[in-house]
């Protein structure tokens, strides 16, 4: 049976491509979450993805990369603002992290922190992705 595709990345650092839910590590949803919220957390080799769709309350989300680092604080990487999960219904907004470092052997995990929300105090997303290899 063929991969059924959800939509299109509308997103300026990459070409829009059919997005498959079986390429990525997991799927999730937000729901009505305020700025310091944490996403689950996943292991990763030096790259990650993440891509919202059907985003509401507000007109934009500013996330960060963050590493989960055990009897230490947590490492934050690039924040990326989202912003055309907002518009017609089936367009994602991307944020793509590289040369991270990797946390397959040790007990460190990455995350991400919703650190704005641009024009309200909560934020929802029907669909997230997170994807750790930038070969799909």
């Amino acid at each position: 049976m063929g991969a059924v595709a959800l939509g299109w990345v509308n997103a300026s650092s990459a070409s829009a491509y059919p997005i498959y839910i079986r390429d990525y590590l997991w799927d999730s949803y937000i729901f009505q979450q305020t700025e310091g919220f944490e996403s689950r957390r996943w292991e990763d080799g030096s790259y990650s993805e993440i891509l919202f769709n059907q985003c509401g309350g507000g007109s934009a989300v500013t996330i960060q990369m963050r590493m989960d680092v055990n009897n230490a604080p947590d490492k934050g990487y690039d924040n990326k603002t989202f912003t055309a999960c907002y518009g017609t219904l089936g367009q994602w907004s991307q944020g793509e992290w590289s040369d991270l470092p990797s946390t397959t052997n040790n007990s460190s995990e990455y995350y991400f922190q919703i650190n704005d929300i641009r024009g309200d105090d909560e934020f929802s997303a029907g669909k997230v992705l997170v994807d750790d290899t930038a070969a799909d």
